[in-house]
């Protein structure tokens, strides 16, 4: 079985990966580790190595090159590949992305670097460098391919886990797996409560609404009639919920930041994000 596993840097895929190899015997293939070298060799950040392959594009045709070429060798193997494009190049396999608060993603990779070129003055520094990281791998990946990652149709799973341990998020996935091995899986988006944010400060829906519709602006999930489903999950302290992504246009958004300070008070978290402006 194949499994191709992208998402926002931070979010857990290294040891996602780790977990699937250690306790389900997956072979890994990760092309982090070819950039890292590469950067490595020449003496760069791999956010100055984003920023050159904006202009130079082999080393996106030399990875896209390797994830094809092991894939056809490996047919028929447990392999997961940890890759930002391999859901791309690897269409028979179990797509997940992965999701994680700006603010967590910093806190993480700070407290976790990798490598020694993989330098933060601070945490915030390690939030600002991943954003950006973000930022130009999205525009690189738009131009070159014409798709766009942050779009969650691409995937069979969308899971945030921003609020989940490391243990919960391979549980997690692991039956998700086992699901789609059965066949007729439905595609599914699985999101933290803390990182929704209301798309307008009063709506009508009920407290029972089982899953929540919502829209994406800025990296950000917004629901549009989930208000009060949302304040139940926050009430009953969940991790996670399963939300459906709707093709609505960003019109739909009309709540202010000084409404989102409100509704950070009436729920007693503060979001670690904002991604609207006054």
């Amino acid at each position: 079985m194949y499994i191709t596993i992208n998402g926002q840097l931070g979010s857990g895929k290294s040891e996602i990966c780790k977990f699937f190899k250690r306790e389900h015997g997956f072979d890994i293939f990760s092309t982090g580790r070819i950039q890292r070298e590469r950067a490595r060799q020449q003496g760069i950040s791999t956010l100055e190595m984003n920023k050159k392959s904006g202009k130079d594009y082999s080393l996106d045709h030399i990875i896209d090159n390797a994830t094809v070429e092991f894939a056809n060798e490996h047919r028929g193997e447990d392999v997961i590949f940890d890759s930002r494009l391999a859901w791309h190049f690897v269409p028979d396999s179990f797509k997940i992305h992965l999701l994680v608060s700006p603010a967590e993603a910093g806190r993480r990779v700070f407290c976790n670097r990798v490598t020694k070129e993989e330098k933060y003055s601070s945490q915030q520094d390690a939030t600002n460098q991943l954003v950006e990281r973000r930022r130009l791998e999205a525009e690189r990946y738009l131009k070159v391919y014409n798709v766009v990652m942050n779009d969650y149709s691409n995937y069979n799973l969308v899971l945030d886990t921003t609020s989940l341990s490391i243990k919960e998020v391979c549980d997690i996935l692991y039956k998700e797996v086992c699901e789609f091995k059965k066949g007729n899986y439905k595609n599914k988006i699985l999101a933290s409560p803390k990182n929704i944010y209301p798309a307008k400060k009063i709506d009508n829906s009920s407290k029972d609404k089982e899953i929540i519709d919502i829209i994406c602006f800025n990296d950000a999930m917004f629901a549009i009639d989930g208000n009060e489903a949302l304040k139940k999950a926050n009430e009953e302290g969940r991790k996670i919920l399963e939300v459906n992504l709707i093709p609505e246009s960003k019109d739909e958004i009309s709540i202010t930041l000084e409404e989102i300070y409100e509704w950070e008070k009436e729920n007693g978290f503060i979001y670690s994000y904002y991604p609207i402006n006054e």
